[in-house]
């Protein structure tokens, strides 16, 4: 596990990041800001997400996609609404780890193929990531297994040593 000294140097990266992006957001383009986080500590990228919140003085919401999908028709695009809602109230930081099964490599399969969550429409949630005007932090294991395209989308992609 990483201590917050050896965390200080991403943390301030990604703020001059998105000071840099809240300056854009002047000149009339959006401010949205996408890291992907890398590395096989989950609790790595959770501390690195929770200093980076902190600094920025917002919420870090910690999402839990088993919470929000559902098998019920409707109920997940409701879930994700009323998600989206309350983090754009309070401009809170969103936490997405674990996430080679929705965002990895398409090998043959479609952008709608979400692995773990067979009924969960992929495009509707990266379209939602991308209109969203804070910031979201994307873990995985292995950079390898992202989609390149989504790595491409990202401010930043940030190796978390183990």
């Amino acid at each position: 596990m990483m201590h917050d000294e050896e965390l200080r140097p991403v943390v301030e990266r990604l703020l001059a990041t998105r000071r840099a992006k809240v300056e854009e957001t002047q000149g009339g383009t959006r401010r949205g800001m996408r890291v992907l986080f890398t590395g096989h500590s989950g609790r790595n990228k959770l501390l690195a997400a929770q200093l980076f919140a902190s600094e920025l003085a917002v919420d870090l919401f910690e999402i839990d996609l088993g919470r929000i999908v559902s098998r019920y028709v409707g109920d997940t695009e409701k879930n994700l609404d009323a998600l989206f809602k309350a983090a754009e109230a309070s401009d809170a930081v969103l936490l997405f780890d674990d996430t080679e099964h929705l965002f990895g490599e398409m090998n043959g399969g479609s952008i709608e193929d979400s692995g773990r969550y067979p009924n969960f429409d992929v495009k509707l949630l990266r379209a939602r990531l991308e209109s969203y005007d804070g910031v979201v932090l994307i873990g995985a294991d292995d950079p390898e297994h992202v989609d390149p395209q989504l790595t491409k989308q990202c401010d930043e992609v940030v190796k978390l040593d183990d």
